[in-house]
């Protein structure tokens, strides 16, 4: 259960991040990524510099993945306590992620405008949800 409201932050902040003028798909590129991670950050009491240096550290190739996954690290990074107790308490972050996912149409959408999989965005923010507890 706490778990899955971890997840949900996760989802708020990447709607909020994409709403208004940042534009209805995920990034397309690395710089774009870049801006939107640290507009995140900063709007969750997050450095930007350190949501930036996960960005640059996530296992990912594309720029949609990697953003997905630092969001998952800025949500989890934004509040640990919360965090560790999920990892005690909750499901898989993935399997949370997914739950969330395809409860949500407006993601679904957001996901299949920048050909991303919800596999894969589950994985993303599952595994950057995970990195941002440590």
């Amino acid at each position: 259960m706490v778990e899955y409201a971890t997840v949900t932050a996760v989802l708020g902040m990447l709607a909020s991040s994409l709403s208004g003028s940042l534009g209805t798909a995920l990034p397309a590129s690395n710089t774009t990524a870049a801006s939107r991670i640290a507009a995140v950050a900063r709007a969750h009491h997050v450095p930007a510099a350190q949501a930036q240096s996960a960005l640059g550290k996530a296992p990912y190739g594309t720029p949609a993945l990697r953003y997905l996954y630092a969001v998952g690290w800025v949500s989890a990074a934004s509040n640990v306590a919360s965090c560790r107790a999920a990892q005690v308490l909750g499901p898989d972050p993935r399997v949370a992620a997914s739950q969330a996912l395809r409860g949500s149409p407006k993601t679904l959408a957001l996901l299949r405008a920048s050909h991303v999989q919800v596999s894969q965005a589950a994985a993303a923010i599952g595994r950057g949800t995970t990195d941002g507890c440590s």
